[in-house]
């Protein structure tokens, strides 16, 4: 009795801890080694992303609870789960991929859930690429003065030259000019 009070427990601390979450992350992280994860742990926590190991069976029931679908098949094996919330669903996406990166053999994705529908663990390549928000600022505000400046630039430049070319040119024929009309 003990043990299925203790693992509800776990439940409802995982639910509480997840509740806010926008994106879910199933994680295949057999092989890992234990410094390579505590090292992605810490990395995780400095950056406020969510990263627990649990049982299938408990993560069932809390993906039940949050009313999670379409993850269920995904729950085989050595299982992960990293949670997205609302200020930047992708940054457990960015995280998998750099991580992945210097660790080829780890933390593979297994499956998705982002929008309210599932996807195969394979987008998460894709996911990691779209800049979070402040980087979608930036590359707003890029295009809109990037093209914009240069134009800007280049009419002043030509503005320039023809208010050179015409000065240089009207400048002999006032000299010309005002002797004629002293005269």
């Amino acid at each position: 009795m003990k043990a299925v009070v203790k693992k509800q427990q776990t439940v409802d601390a995982l639910v509480e801890s997840f509740k806010d979450a926008t994106a879910v992350y199933l994680l295949n992280y057999q092989g890992i080694t234990v410094e390579k994860d505590n090292a992605l742990r810490k990395a995780l926590a400095a950056k406020g992303v969510k990263y627990h190991a649990v049982k299938n069976t408990l993560l069932k029931r809390v993906l039940a609870a949050l009313k999670v679908e379409g993850l269920d098949e995904m729950l085989t094996g050595a299982t992960s789960v990293m949670v997205g919330f609302e200020e930047d669903p992708l940054l457990p996406a960015r995280e998998i991929e750099a991580f992945h990166k210097a660790n080829p053999d780890f933390l593979v994705a297994k499956s998705i859930y982002l929008d309210g529908k599932p996807m195969p663990g394979s987008e998460v390549v894709n996911l990691s690429k779209i800049p979070d928000r402040k980087g979608m600022i930036a590359q707003i505000v890029s295009i809109a003065l990037g093209p914009g400046s240069t134009i800007a630039g280049q009419i002043k430049t030509l503005q320039e030259k023809l208010e050179k070319e015409s000065g240089s040119d009207a400048a002999p024929e006032a000299a010309e000019a005002a002797p004629a009309t002293e005269a």
